[in-house]
């Protein structure tokens, strides 16, 4: 058995839309924040058009010289979708038991087999497949067993997300994201740094890892070192040059230099803080991760509504991720992530993220 997870990691979630932040301390009551939206993805990322290379494996050289080798993604493939709507629970959801049906659908479009993929939502028979954290943790080692070069394996979960102390210093603010199985109340929540030793550090080089996180605070949800901009490059790691570009060049009063300096040494704070996390989360896999929001935001339920007529609830991300390869299969990963934080960005405040264990091309095309 499983040892209990400490008292400090048994916290509530609260409602701020559909996922959301937890008040360990509160017993917030549910907000209904549906919305009705009718979108296209466009055809390429706004004011880009990178140059999509082919897929094929190859190896990237990280920050230390070592170089890591990529998938391919031609060998074995397996996918574990995770949702749950907490019904009966204080703060019960909508569309998460809804996003695993679609994901599933979308996988079983693009080659995945059915007896491949397994799904644990809270609206099963038994206690097989319920989304309790015994059960998530053994399906979670179940998704990697085995694991070879080329293999490529997917992860989905829509549910409840939050944040609590960082208790071993190794996050930049503090906190460890984490996700709250059905049974959070009894036997705690999932943190970041176990969602990494089990999924990241564990597997092998060569093989993909895809993910996609549909909750609220997710942006590093699986302490991925690299995190991408919507331009293709690492967030933040071209700021401190142009930043350096403009102390030399312009010409400022005092009060303007004075912000610039302060504004260089938070940079420079943040690229030590960059290369102590690659440091730390650095790792052989190759792996990819989708996630609804960056850290300190909230995750948003859509209505689909056709007809006039509201059909059914997804997480908005769930809903992105799959409309948008379903309408454009053949995209770059920078397109990828531009045309996901275009279908959201009307109605919504979340910005989607994507972040890796290794450096990305990010004109490469996506496949998984």
């Amino acid at each position: 058995p499983l040892p209990a997870t400490p008292a400090s990691q048994q916290v509530e979630p609260s409602v701020q839309k559909q996922k959301h932040k937890p008040q360990p301390q509160a017993q917030a009551q549910p907000q209904s924040a549906s919305v009705s939206v009718s979108v296209s993805v466009p055809g390429s990322a706004p004011n880009s058009a990178p140059k999509q290379i082919p897929v094929q494996a190859v190896e990237v050289k990280k920050p230390d010289g070592t170089r890591v080798a990529l998938s391919d993604c031609t060998g074995y493939r397996r996918a574990l979708l995770i949702g749950i709507n907490y019904s009966g629970q204080g703060n019960p959801l909508n569309g998460c038991v809804n996003d695993t049906a679609v994901m599933k659908k979308f996988l079983l479009s693009v080659g995945f087999e059915e007896h491949h993929i397994r799904v644990l939502t809270d609206d099963q028979v038994g206690t097989q497949w319920m989304p309790t954290k015994a059960n998530i943790i053994e399906n979670l080692k179940w998704l990697i067993h085995g694991a070879k070069k080329n293999d490529s394996y997917f992860l989905h979960y829509s549910g409840h997300g939050g944040q609590i102390e960082d208790t071993d210093g190794d996050e930049t603010y503090g906190m460890d994201n984490c996700i709250f199985p059905l049974d959070h109340r009894e036997n705690g929540v999932i943190v970041d740094d176990e969602l990494h030793n089990l999924l990241v550090k564990a597997l092998p080089p060569g093989v993909r890892l895809t993910v996609v996180f549909d909750c609220c605070h997710s942006g590093s949800a699986l302490d991925l070192p690299y995190v991408y901009a919507s331009t293709g490059y690492i967030r933040g790691s071209s700021a401190l040059a142009n930043l350096g570009h403009e102390l030399v060049e312009g010409n400022f009063d005092e009060k303007a230099l004075k912000e610039l300096q302060e504004k260089w040494k938070k940079l420079q704070l943040e690229e030590k803080e960059f290369a102590r996390q690659v440091g730390l989360k650095a790792a052989d896999a190759d792996v990819i991760m989708f996630s609804g929001c960056k850290d300190d935001e909230i995750s948003a339920d859509v209505s689909i509504t056709r007809g006039g007529k509201q059909t059914e609830s997804n997480g908005a991300m769930t809903y992105a991720f799959t409309k948008c390869i379903r309408e454009n299969p053949t995209q770059s990963y920078q397109e990828m992530l531009n045309n996901i934080r275009e279908l959201l960005r009307e109605k919504y405040k979340q910005k989607p993220q994507l972040s890796s264990s290794r450096p990305m091309n990010m004109q490469e095309l996506f496949h998984m």
